[in-house]
């Protein structure tokens, strides 16, 4: 059962990779022992989703997308230990204070620190601030996300949607656009109300795109935590009527989210904008447009071809000085 291409998703076209790019981040992600086949081939995830990212800024989106899938696959593979899971996510959340791992600690806590580092030289203060804060919640959810497994723990869609967003990384994920094409939203404009319902339905476009390419996965492992297996348990229908309600809910907010731009531009009248004010909050809209697409078709070249994670957490959790 393969998810079928919002319109949107079929009519995507990409950004050009630089092979140089993506050279320099294997370089640096084999230094923490970090260059298996699911990283190697998430770190071209980029240009799908910022195809106006400009040339100086591969790089480090190279290397942020790698370190997403090498933490989330060994936080994964942590299963039911909820305290490894809060241990390690809060010494990423100090990094984020500015404490500096410990010489002997984790590989992936210096992979961070370093991705950190280079953030802090090329962002500016605001970015900086807002982006922290989505790091920090990426961090803080994950043992939440673990204990989601255990059947008396309490929740329904709209409340998977409203964790994963942060679980799933999609606020640091949209906001990496602004880091991809260097055009960075002011807060006056980052919280206009058509700009926030806009980056609301792309984290759900984004969501319900990788649930439904994971839900047979998931069904064989006995992971509920799947809008498709809820339905299945709370409607007591099979799987076939609810994927297609899922793929449903797909289609509908990624035509809502393409309806978006018209109630932008008169939002932008009604505030008075300046032309380069609306000129910015344009490419905010189009980096969810973007991501939202970008990540559909991502996923319909990449996701069938994704190997299995490496289930042994010790590969992340070794001091970087024993990394070959």
């Amino acid at each position: 059962m393969r998810p079928g291409l919002t319109p949107y998703a079929q009519q995507f076209t990409p950004g050009t990779l630089d092979p140089r790019a993506i050279a320099g981040a294997t370089e640096w992600a084999r230094g923490f022992g970090a260059d298996n086949p699911r990283v190697l081939r998430y770190m071209t995830f980029f240009p799908w989703v910022h195809p106006d990212i400009v040339p100086e800024r591969q790089e480090i989106l190279a290397k942020i997308y790698a370190f997403y899938r090498f933490y989330d696959d060994f936080n994964d593979s942590l299963h039911s230990d909820l305290r490894t899971s809060r241990t390690v996510a809060n010494r990423m959340i100090g990094i984020l204070d500015g404490e500096k791992p410990a010489p002997d600690a984790a590989a992936v806590l210096w992979m961070f620190h370093g991705l950190w580092r280079e953030h802090e030289e090329v962002c500016p203060p605001e970015f900086l601030a807002r982006t922290s804060s989505h790091w920090r919640h990426y961090f803080a959810t994950q043992s939440n996300y673990h204990a989601m497994r255990k059947p008396d723990y309490p929740w329904d869609l709209a409340d998977y949607l409203s964790l994963r967003i942060d679980n799933g990384g999609l606020h640091v994920a949209i906001s990496q656009g602004e880091l991809a094409n260097t055009v960075h939203i002011p807060a006056h404009l980052y919280r206009m109300p058509s700009l926030v319902t806009m980056r609301r339905l792309t984290y759900y476009c984004v969501i319900l795109t990788n649930d439904l390419y994971s839900a047979l996965r998931d069904e064989k492992t006995g992971d509920h935590r799947n809008p498709v297996a809820q339905h299945m348990r709370h409607e007591h229908v099979g799987r076939e009527k609810a994927f297609a309600f899922v793929q449903d809910l797909l289609f509908e907010y990624s035509a809502r989210l393409h309806r978006m731009p018209e109630a932008l531009e008169h939002e932008m009248e009604l505030l008075e904008l300046t032309g380069e004010e609306r000129a910015v909050a344009r490419t905010a809209g189009r980096n969810c447009l973007n991501h939202s697409d970008g990540y559909e078709a991502w996923a319909s070249h990449n996701e069938p071809h994704l190997a299995t994670p490496d289930a042994d957490p010790g590969i992340a959790l070794r001091p970087l000085a024993d990394v070959p």
